[in-house]
């Protein structure tokens, strides 16, 4: 074997070790996917989905890690389903200032969201 192809075969072979090697995720999904998967599946689901998206979120703060992208969202959008319009707001609110490529969708859900609260507090007795 010539010095030109062992080399050659050295470096593909560090190539294929090194496109092997583990990984450590950006990000901590949790049981996102699968506990997501169920609420497709089974609407009546979503408050598990909430306190496993609370629980993550929680998670990240504790350990300083950072929040996945769309978690402070969909959360929002829960919290906004079961009538909570302020905490809503706040979900949005972080996801915009954590992901800024989302203000604008962000603002649309807290324009919606903060329409709800004035809805909601104008029909109060």
């Amino acid at each position: 074997m010539n010095v030109r192809t062992a080399s050659t075969l050295i470096a593909s072979v560090a190539t294929l070790l090194c496109g092997c090697a583990t990984t450590h995720d950006k990000y901590d999904w949790g049981s996102y996917d699968h506990s997501l998967y169920v609420y497709y599946k089974d609407p009546a689901t979503a408050g598990d989905l909430l306190q496993g998206l609370d629980a993550l979120i929680k998670n990240a703060d504790s350990t300083k890690a950072v929040v996945p992208p769309g978690i402070y969202a969909e959360y929002g959008y829960l919290l906004l389903q079961q009538g909570k319009s302020k905490e809503a707001v706040g979900a949005f609110q972080q996801e915009e200032t954590r992901w800024p490529e989302s203000k604008v969708f962000m603002d649309r859900m807290i324009q919606v969201a903060s329409s709800r609260t004035a809805t909601t507090s104008t029909q109060e007795p």
